[in-house]
């Protein structure tokens, strides 16, 4: 057997190890990336979805007004939005539960902002209540500039017969409290569904 011979049998089984371990090495990463990609979603995602269950619908009722309402800056203060009141019947029994699904929505307009380009901008917020309390996700930016429909949606649990009061908030919030800033909501909605 020639040295060629022999550099064969030594090299045929080599790059049959290089092949086999590239082989082997891509499988460990593949299977590795799931992995990856679930500890990065978690780290995005860090806190679940909150969950508001109901059953069938047992009533509804939508207010709309066509009107304009005009907010100027009052601090941090939270301002109801006039008219933007329901109060609607709760479960016969005491202990006994019903869903809220609370629906708002409505054309924003904000002047007085002087650059929409910049990271923190001023804001109109929104927000509703539930019996007095905010429901989630709390305060919302219902728009940062002039002439935006928007919308938000709650879900809420209550207990007993109620009346159970449904409102909507809102208020101007001037980033650098260095504006004069005017808000106004025009041709809103405010519909709440009550499920079992």
């Amino acid at each position: 057997m020639g040295v060629w011979a022999k550099r064969k049998l030594f090299v045929i089984p080599a790059v049959a190890a290089v092949v086999f371990g590239a082989i082997a090495t891509g499988h460990a990463t593949a299977a590795a990336e799931p992995v990856a990609t679930a500890v990065n979603q978690a780290q995005l995602d860090p806190v679940p979805p909150l969950v508001c269950e109901g059953k069938a619908q047992l009533s509804a009722v939508v207010l709309t007004e066509t009107g304009v309402t005009t907010i100027g800056e009052t601090g941090v203060m939270w301002n109801p939005l006039t008219f933007a009141t329901v109060d609607v019947d709760g479960p016969a029994g005491a202990a006994d539960t019903d869903q809220l699904v609370v629906t708002f929505t409505g054309e924003a307009d904000l002047t007085g902002q002087p650059n929409l380009l910049a990271a923190a901008v001023d804001a109109m917020q929104v927000r509703v209540l539930v019996d007095g309390a905010v429901q989630p996700p709390g305060a919302v930016n219902f728009t940062t500039d002039a002439g935006q429909s928007d919308a938000l949606e709650v879900c809420a649990i209550v207990t007993g017969p109620g009346p159970h009061t449904v409102e909507v908030e809102w208020r101007l919030v001037d980033v650098g409290a260095n504006n004069m800033l005017t808000g106004t909501l025009d041709s809103w909605s405010l519909h709440v569904e009550r499920n079992d």
